[in-house]
């Protein structure tokens, strides 16, 4: 009995740890955008960890582009490495995609 506590200790400790993780890695990317893309000055990127959307999506507004990221999604992510595929790649879509709608 004392050993399955441990255990699920453990297991919990491992996921607490894997999901501030993948937020650190989230608030990472989000910076380093914002620092890197000129119409961040004025619609800047930000995130949000919500149930809300099955893996990720971004949301834009007027003012504002948000990253949005299913909290369960990202800690399967963060802990298959997949991170840089599965969620920052999801920015550079976004600049591609509104590149290729713009016409410019």
């Amino acid at each position: 009995m004392l050993r399955q506590r441990g255990d699920r200790r453990k297991k919990r400790a491992t996921v607490i740890t894997t999901f501030k993780k993948g937020e650190e890695l989230v608030a990472t990317l989000i910076d380093l955008t914002n620092r890197t893309h000129a119409d961040s000055a004025v619609s800047p990127w930000g995130y949000e960890l919500t149930s809300e959307v099955h893996n990720v999506g971004v949301v834009v507004a007027a003012a504002s582009k948000t990253l949005k990221v299913n909290p369960t999604w990202l800690r399967f992510v963060v802990e298959g490495g997949d991170f840089t595929a599965c969620v920052a790649d999801e920015i550079v879509a976004w600049y591609l995609i509104e590149e290729l709608t713009s016409g410019r």
